[in-house]
């Protein structure tokens, strides 16, 4: 079953427009990861995120790809970034 891996994330205070834009250009550079089908992420339009400004969506072949992508070095060094500019709330689900 492919898996849906959904991220939400909230700048924190004085993290400006341009350093999301670039954060979200380094999540989409993610697909050469095993496992991953496709990346989408960019800026909310909505007021509906409880204050997440910023959305991404990973395809993944199946469920048990999801750990293996977690631990990859490239996902942890962006990962590291992320949580030192944003709050991040993320929820995984099959289809």
């Amino acid at each position: 079953m492919v898996l849906e891996h959904m991220v939400w994330l909230t700048p924190k205070p004085g993290v400006s427009e341009a350093q999301m834009e670039q954060i979200a250009a380094s999540i989409r550079a993610l697909t050469h990861i095993p496992g991953v089908i496709a990346i989408s992420a960019g800026r909310n339009i909505t007021d509906r995120a409880n204050g997440a400004t910023y959305g991404v969506l990973v395809t993944l072949e199946d469920a048990e790809d999801l750990p293996l992508c977690l631990a990859h070095p490239d996902h942890q060094a962006v990962g590291v970034v992320l949580r030192e500019h944003c709050e991040v709330l993320a929820l995984d689900y099959e289809r």
